[in-house]
């Protein structure tokens, strides 16, 4: 394993920080990988599986001696050098013609995998019209018990959906639906198992933790088809489904079952948080900014501090002239006229003037 050096910029910072365990994590990248020796349907399984995958998916230009069932040391040092978690690795043997390796890690640690031989392959490039785009989300369609009750076929459906789910989104716009994942199995014409195979975990004490598929295990079919929204007169479209590739049939060949106490880690989620109660007289504008109304007592206006000015200078009993019965009285005018006090103050200093 590597050893991960402290940080010392901010965007190592950032880059650590983003490699943090997270609650909604996004989405898996996966790395495809060819061996020493690899066949042409090889080659065409991983260049097709991987444009279904882009942008998340990385392809590596070099071969590299890799068996992932006999020392998967490369897988986790790749993982964490990546910040990978899933992993198709193409092979090619006599014993193990068209050999496809897919295995999931979790906290850069071998969780479990999946070997699955090509017996047949149709490239994306063989089919007419419009491709997948970059980013999008399918849809998965699994016909056949056998993905409901069969580990090994559970196992191949829960690494499927790992591989090809994307982010989590809280919804999704029906429109950018543009295609749709067909896997089937125990189609006629292929071995049926017995009414004693099917198990109903992927973890469980009477399944081999690894081993070899038994022959008598019928195909696995992958199917890529492109959705057409046509128009139907009603208020929903008419929808029609058109190959667009890769094709390819999967033989189930060895496994590796996860650990119990690593499966359980894996499965964990994080709790909720709990809601918290609404304060009260606080909301939010049509703006998003917060707003809050404060309720306070009867204020006196009287003892408010205000700009000071002579104009508002407060004046005193002795200014006003304020009588017996407390009332502030003016003087009179030559007319008789009750004048205010500031008028008052102004005929006293004419008076001296006069003088």
């Amino acid at each position: 394993m590597l050893a991960v050096n402290p940080p010392k910029t901010a965007k190592g910072k950032r880059i650590i920080k983003a490699r943090e365990s997270k609650a909604a994590e996004g989405a898996k990248k996966c790395i495809f990988v060819r061996g020493t020796s690899t066949s042409q349907l090889v080659n065409t399984a991983l260049r097709d599986l991987g444009q279904l995958k882009k942008p998340d998916g990385l392809q590596f230009s070099k071969r590299n001696d890799v068996h992932p069932f006999e020392d998967a040391k490369s897988l986790e040092f790749w993982s964490q050098k990546n910040d990978a978690s899933l992993f198709c690795v193409g092979l090619h043997s006599k014993k193990r013609p068209h050999n496809l390796v897919l295995a999931r890690l979790f906290e850069h640690q071998i969780l479990d995998m999946l070997e699955v031989g090509i017996e047949h392959a149709r490239p994306i490039t063989d089919f007419p019209g419009a491709k997948v785009a970059p980013g999008l989300k399918p849809m998965f369609h699994f016909a056949g018990e056998l993905f409901e009750t069969h580990p090994l076929y559970i196992q191949f459906r829960s690494l499927l959906i790992d591989l090809y789910q994307g982010e989590v989104v809280p919804a999704i716009n029906m429109t950018g639906l543009d295609y749709v994942i067909s896997i089937s199995a125990g189609l006629p014409g292929d071995a049926q198992v017995g009414s004693d195979a099917p198990i109903q975990s992927i973890v469980d004490d009477d399944l081999p933790t690894s081993g070899t598929a038994p022959s008598i295990l019928p195909l696995i079919h992958f199917r890529v088809y492109n959705v057409r929204l046509l128009k139907s007169g009603q208020r929903l479209p008419r929808v029609e489904l058109s190959e667009m590739g890769p094709s390819f049939d999967f033989r189930l060949r060895r496994h590796r079952a996860p650990v119990e106490e690593l499966w359980k880690q894996a499965m964990k989620r994080a709790k909720k948080p709990a809601a918290t109660k609404a304060k009260k007289n606080v909301d939010t504008d049509e703006m998003g900014d917060k707003v809050g109304r404060i309720h306070v007592g009867r204020q006196d206006l009287s003892k408010l501090q205000s700009r000071k000015m002579k104009a508002l200078k407060r004046t005193t009993a002795d200014d006003t002239g304020e009588g017996s019965d407390g009332a502030a009285s003016g003087g009179e005018g030559e007319d008789g006229v009750s004048m205010p006090v500031a008028s008052v103050k102004s005929a006293k200093r004419r008076k001296q003037d006069e003088a």
